[in-house]
């Protein structure tokens, strides 16, 4: 019996991509079969498997030896002796499937799990994707189509069963008669040479089955999500159109998929039968002739019975085959996928920092400081300059919404910083590692969801003790003191039963909470009211050791910035306080007011 592993001899995470070996379906199919010493369940599975399959068709066999060395000739003690060794096949066959599907399974739960690893790791490298992925895509990605790669220890265990059944099934009835054994050996490949000319069409269905249904699922994804906004905008009936589009191409081609199986299916069937038939009939003819006896007669027509499963299931290995190729495919595609922030400093030969996040950054005890980030923008980039120290609340306005976001991803790390725009700590982000460079800053955007949990999951780091000024400064005291549970109310669904301006503020407690000395916070008060807004304000300056940068265009805010810095189209950027450029800029009263 195959025994479950304890808990330190489970299978590792899966490394990390290696770009001298990329990413393909024939090593995605290696990697869940072998990886991590899986390689003995494969080995345990398919020995079972094969077993349990040879068992079974030496069922019919002994019971025709029943026949004629008990039944025929009255022998009651060889009745007894027999039974016996029928019971001893039936013993063999469950044994063998439970230990064959026991191990079968442990192999495909554990390589569905690492395949799961590897899309989740590439999903959440520190460098990113280059190319946008709808969380739904990722998802299906991650679960079914992680399964049916997995699933090929299933395909592989069952395809050997099969084939045993079917040479024992061949030897079987060679021993009986050589023209019946001749006919299961040259109907077999045969039949395989059919099976595989039909599934062509079924594996392209398959493909656009999977590639539509994750589309409708990242559809649906990104609706529910979003399910407030879009009623704010009263786009509810656009999101249905276009959600009810994906849906129906997404059953279009499942049904094409599903016809494409049954009509290979029912091919499969048909050619089963008609040989079952035939086996029998010519089983009958030598019985009437004397050739064969009437307990040869049986095991015939038992065994032509039962091989017509293996048979089957060997028709079908192409089908299954094609069908995991092109999920193996989509991973393999996303794990190559290429990195939004490209490795320039490891590509022009500059090493990597060291990770200071706990040293102490020179004069950084107060305003004034040495600047922990600095933005110097080449000519003509839309970005202001700017720098902020330890206590700084630094405001930066972009009339360019879309320039802002530009702004905030590359602090984040996002997208790739140019050389000389972005300095951390005096060195180039551009030649640092982006897990150093975000563990000095932090700039979520501002679309930051709520996950599953409880409110103080969400806010806190690893369940660290609550910042009491983040939690006042972010204003959320007041309603999370009257949810049913405090700070310990498990939030489902990414937090729909708040309001909008609550989750913006928890998401803005969950900033406040992170460890970085800069944060940068994108317009985190755009779904609250003045006077909320007006408290968020005042406790943002309660931050000495942390630089504070706030992208955004609230009066409110920006008031409470020790200074503000607005970037134009053309033009040098203007710095001042918020008062000081009400009074001295027009450009910044047409977009920021009063």
């Amino acid at each position: 019996m195959v025994s479950m592993p304890s808990s330190t001899a489970m299978p590792s995470c899966p490394p990390g991509r290696n770009k001298q070996t990329p990413w393909k379906a024939s090593r995605l199919f290696s990697y869940s079969l072998f990886g991590n010493r899986r390689w003995k369940y494969v080995v345990v599975g398919c020995a079972g498997l094969t077993l349990h399959q040879i068992s079974e068709a030496l069922v019919p066999t002994t019971i025709g030896a029943v026949v004629d060395n008990a039944i025929t000739p009255h022998d009651g003690g060889a009745l007894l002796w027999w039974l016996g060794a029928l019971a001893a096949v039936f013993i063999v066959l469950a044994l063998s499937w439970r230990i064959g599907t026991l191990a079968t399974m442990r192999s495909f739960s554990y390589g569905s799990h690492d395949l799961r690893q590897l899309v989740v790791e590439r999903t959440l490298h520190p460098r990113g994707m280059a190319a946008r992925r709808a969380p739904g895509e990722i998802v299906a990605i991650a679960s079914s189509d992680a399964d049916r790669v997995a699933g090929l220890a299933w395909l592989i265990g069952g395809g050997l069963a099969s084939t045993a059944g079917v040479i024992t099934s061949a030897v079987t009835l060679l021993l009986i008669s050589v023209p019946l054994g001749l006919a299961v050996l040259l109907a077999t490949p045969l039949m395989l040479l059919v099976m595989h000319r039909l599934t062509k069409p079924l594996e392209d269905r398959s493909d656009v089955e999977q590639s539509t249904a994750a589309r409708a699922g990242a559809l649906a994804t990104d609706f529910i999500t979003g399910s407030r906004p879009l009623k704010g905008l009263g786009a509810e009936d656009a999101a249905i159109a276009r959600y009810r589009a994906a849906s129906q191409s997404s059953l279009v081609s499942a049904l094409k998929a599903i016809r494409a199986k049954s009509a290979f299916t029912g091919a499969s069937t048909a050619m089963s039968a008609a040989f079952l038939a035939g086996i029998a009939f010519f089983a009958a003819w030598f019985a009437v002739q004397g050739s064969i006896t009437v307990g040869q007669l049986v095991a015939v027509v038992g065994v032509a019975q039962f091989v017509q499963g293996p048979m089957a299931a060997l028709g079908f290995l192409s089908v299954e085959l094609a069908r995991k190729r092109a999920s193996a495919a989509r991973i393999a595609v996303l794990l190559g996928e290429a990195e939004a922030v490209p490795e320039v400093g490891a590509a022009l030969g500059v090493a990597v920092a060291p990770d200071v996040a706990a040293a102490p950054v020179a004069g950084a005890t107060g305003r004034g400081a040495t600047p922990l980030l600095e933005v110097r923008p080449s000519p003509g980039s839309h970005f202001p300059a700017f720098s902020a120290s330890a206590g700084d609340v630094v405001g930066v306005v972009l009339p360019d919404g879309v320039q802002a976001r530009l702004l905030v991803d590359t602090l984040g790390f996002r997208v790739p910083a140019p050389t000389g725009l972005v300095t951390i700590d005096g060195s180039d982000a551009a030649d640092l590692d982006p897990s150093h460079a975000r563990s000095r800053v932090f700039a979520d955007s501002h679309e930051g969801v709520l996950f599953r949990g409880t409110v103080r999951q969400n806010v806190a780091v690893a369940d660290a003790e609550l910042d009491d000024r983040a939690f006042a400064a972010a204003a959320v005291v007041d309603f999370v003191s009257q949810l049913p549970e405090g700070t310990e109310t498990m939030l489902t669904g990414h937090g729909q039963s708040l309001s909008g301006g609550q989750r913006q503020r928890l998401v803005l407690g969950r900033s406040l909470h992170q460890p970085q000395p800069v944060l940068v916070l994108h317009d985190p008060t755009t779904a609250v009211d003045t006077a909320t807004e007006a408290v968020i304000a005042d406790g943002l300056r309660n931050f000495p050791d942390k630089a504070l940068v706030l992208v955004t265009t609230s009066p409110t805010l920006l008031a409470a910035c020790h200074r503000v810095v607005l970037g134009t189209a053309d033009g040098p950027p203007e710095t001042g306080s918020h008062r000081e450029l009400l009074a001295t800029s027009a450009s910044y009263r047409a977009v920021v007011g009063s």
